[in-house]
């Protein structure tokens, strides 16, 4: 969703499309739901955290996936959080 919602029209959409079928898509479960709401109380008014952020970094987390991202200071005061920045 997050790589999804980020394309600036169709074209880029169809490339992104393309690109992450060959990935495995992880679905929100019951853990990953109690990781974000958790996020949320913990670091919402003090970081701004948003629900989409919250949502991906407790996917992470649970699953132990890394996440790459141009914006490291969305995520980088959640704990057990392994970022790599991409430019």
């Amino acid at each position: 969703m997050e790589l999804l919602q980020g394309m600036g029209n169709k074209e880029e959409l169809a490339r992104m499309k393309k690109k992450i079928r060959y990935y495995d898509v992880v679905q929100i479960d019951e853990a990953i739901s109690a990781k974000a709401v958790d996020f949320i109380e913990s670091y919402k008014l003090s970081h701004g955290l948003s629900i989409p952020d919250a949502i991906i970094g407790a996917t992470a987390v649970i699953h132990q996936i890394p996440i790459y991202t141009y914006n490291i200071r969305d995520f980088d005061f959640l704990p057990g959080i392994i970022l790599y920045q991409t430019v």
